[in-house]
């Protein structure tokens, strides 16, 4: 039953009703929309370890003033007792669970059974929300990530709360949602059988192999448009949420980055040392300098990364680690570039000389493509160990590791399903395993880069700072601008379409210097290994694909550099395709008229038509065509009324100009096909 009496806490936003007695929201009224929410209502109870204790079991004491209300709740026979905290603070209310006396060390978890903090009963409101699929057993346990978007009203009610990892609802004039340090899962959303929509904090585990989590901390926020469009709606919630994020590492954010496959396994090389160097020039040349990363694949024993968890080892086939070492110099003192190292911190090959039983989950990548997979790595075990920082820090001694390292694979879910392993789940892998990895890294000056969203059930921005496959649900995508670059938004094969790279498209496949193809693998080898590909190549061969490859820079990498210089302000589903706007007037129309529209304005200049290009970068216009044209460009403010240099480029460098006129604010250009252009004021 709802006690009667009710604990206001108020300011010029908000008026929030809080229950005398107990810890939980009766009712929000955001004063500026005049609009009202719920919270938890009468029932419900917090659970203790998984168990739910009635509230008369719990003592509580309520102390409160004018901005704060604190509940100490306590349970002497169990020996527990913590507080939780609700104060306002601007836009949002602030929660706390913090305090927690424990010195018997009984606390594991505290729940909220059927008490949601927020409960949006208006049916026209919308909703989304960013979530998962259960532990896949088909693929190593991993959580695909999910989105979900539609109308309170509308919506199939739910019998069970669903772990999300962000979400929000909104009306148009308000949008309203949970914010969380808590870094697995934060919350919960549920579409009620009384026909709300309830945002609940999830469960919060307090310890964690012998440690303690941080006070849980929270804040249910209620925001207006801060876009500039008009309304409140996902995008402002998106944005607010981007804004709150810390930066990724810049040093992706205007690179080319792109893989070397050097050796798989069983194909043998496919990229010498020299051959390697001759595609990092000649993408230098292509482009007249522009930065690089480049992961070399498949230098360790084993091929590809067929040695983990070794990560120091060298295939002699390749030469002495010497040539390693000359081609990272030349990297940085001639070609702009960062020579970087493909790896594993998953996957485990029993032929490795570290493989240990007592650090591997013997559970294989099931399928013909696992490449000799005989398990994965504990990753809290490893690193309690102190053996994983023995192999990094031999890496880091053996080869020239310098600012960046990919991780191939890395999953937080390889003990789930697997029995034996149940004292390690996901919080577990992610607070005690992979998260002190990734700040040894830090503190060397090296961040990493992954392959993809790849089944993590998390913000995975905590973690890296770039993808090679930006697989993120799309409605996730204004979340992770600038936080998480890189990566192309197709299938693992990496294909070239208008929607790729008008959304966001790096190089995403490997290149090699001799092709890797149906052509030119055994067909029972490629049947075993490559039945799954969707394409007849498994990469792009620099000698007889360098046309892709300088159509995935000029139409999808150069196009990703130019959205990363400003925030993503909004994202809007139109049609069958996707309007993005950015700050500085850039608004991106991908696929709204058919599969192959794009039109990508900067004010009145328009910087992709089409398979046209007409990219201002870093001081200068980089233009292209697929097929080649002769148009009209409308010049930057910055280019006009100035003599101008204009030049083609290729893997040899800078060649003769194309035809062109100038005139007051612009620019006639004849492109020919896969030609790049570059104009600079003189």
């Amino acid at each position: 039953m709802m006690h009667d009496a009710a604990i206001v806490l108020e300011n010029e936003i908000l008026k929030v009703e809080l229950d005398a007695a107990r810890p939980t929201v009766r009712r929000y009224v955001h004063k500026p929309s005049g609009e009202e929410m719920g919270g938890a209502g009468g029932g419900g109870a917090l659970a203790v370890n998984g168990e739910p204790v009635p509230w008369r079991q719990w003592r509580i004491e309520v102390a409160r003033d004018h901005a704060c209300a604190t509940y100490a709740l306590s349970m002497p026979e169990r020996g527990i007792g913590f507080e939780m905290a609700f104060a306002l603070r601007d836009n949002a209310l602030v929660f706390e669970l913090k305090n927690v006396r424990d010195p018997k060390e009984n606390l594991k978890t505290v729940g909220w059974e059927n008490l949601p903090i927020l409960a949006c009963q208006g049916r026209d409101y919308r909703f989304w929300r960013l979530f998962t699929t259960p532990p896949d057993p088909a693929a190593g346990g991993k959580m695909w990530a999910l989105e979900k978007s539609g109308a309170v009203g509308e919506a199939e009610l739910e019998a069970a709360p669903v772990p999300v990892i962000y979400g929000t609802v909104w009306s148009g004039s308000l949008c309203a949602f949970l914010d969380s340090n808590y870094p697995l899962f934060p919350q919960t959303h549920q579409v009620t059988v009384a026909g709300a929509y309830a945002i609940s904090l999830n469960t919060y585990q307090y310890r964690v192999r012998g440690r303690t989590m941080p006070p849980q901390q929270a804040r249910v926020v209620f925001l207006g448009d801060i876009n500039g469009d008009g309304q409140a709606d996902v995008s402002d919630y998106r944005l607010w949420v981007n804004r709150k994020l810390p930066d990724g590492d810049p040093i992706y954010r205007d690179a080319i980055v792109y893989k070397i496959l050097m050796n798989l396994q069983f194909l043998g090389v496919s990229t010498t040392i020299p051959q390697a160097e001759a595609v990092v020039r000649a993408i230098r040349n292509v482009t007249d300098g522009l930065p690089q990363i480049i992961y070399l694949v498949g230098l360790q024993e084993g091929g590809h990364d067929g040695d983990y968890p070794t990560l120091s080892s060298f295939n002699r086939e390749f030469g002495a680690l010497d040539d390693v070492r000359r081609l990272a110099a030349a990297c940085k003192e001639r070609y702009n570039a960062v020579l970087g190292y493909h790896s594993n911190i998953d996957d485990a090959y029993r032929r490795s000389r570290d493989w240990d039983d007592a650090l591997v989950v013997p559970s294989g990548s099931p399928g013909q493509d696992a490449l000799g997979v005989h398990g994965s790595m504990c990753h809290t075990l490893d690193v309690e160990s102190g053996r994983l920082f023995e192999r990094l820090q031999a890496l880091l001694e053996n080869y020239p590791v310098e600012k960046t390292l990919h991780f191939d694979n890395m999953r937080l879910t390889n003990t789930i399903l697997h029995p034996g392993w149940e004292r390690i789940g996901v919080l577990e892998e992610l607070v005690c395993g992979l998260m002190p990895v990734m700040e040894w890294l830090r503190e060397r000056g090296i961040t990493v880069t992954t392959e993809g969203y790849n089944g993590l059930p998390i913000d995975p921005s905590m973690l890296v700072s770039g993808f090679w496959h930006h697989d993120a649900p799309d409605g996730s995508r204004q979340i992770f601008h600038r936080k998480i670059v890189g990566g192309g938004r197709g299938d693992h094969c990496g294909q070239n379409t208008v929607a790729d790279y008008g959304i966001c498209n790096a190089i995403h496949r490997d290149i090699t210097y001799e092709p890797i193809s149906r052509e030119s693998v055994a067909p029972d080898v490629w049947k075993k290994h490559f039945y799954w590909l969707e394409t007849p190549e498994l990469t792009d061969s620099f000698r007889t694909d360098w046309s892709v490859i300088v159509d995935r820079i000029y139409r999808g990498v150069l196009l990703h550099h130019f959205y990363n210089e400003r925030e993503m302000l909004a994202w809007d589903n139109v049609s069958a395709g996707w309007r993005i706007t950015y700050a500085d007037d850039v608004v991106a129309e991908v696929c709204i008229d058919s599969p192959e529209s794009l039109n990508v304005t900067w004010g009145g200049v328009v910087v992709a038509a089409g398979d046209d290009r007409f990219i201002p970068r870093d001081g200068a216009i980089h233009a292209y065509s697929r097929d080649g044209c002769e148009r009209d460009w409308v010049l930057p403010v910055s280019f006009r009324g100035r003599p101008l240099r204009v030049f083609t480029l290729s893997k040899e460098g800078r060649g003769p100009a194309p035809e062109y006129r100038l005139e007051k604010d612009r620019i006639r250009l004849k492109l020919a096909p896969r030609t790049p252009v570059k104009i600079v004021p003189e």
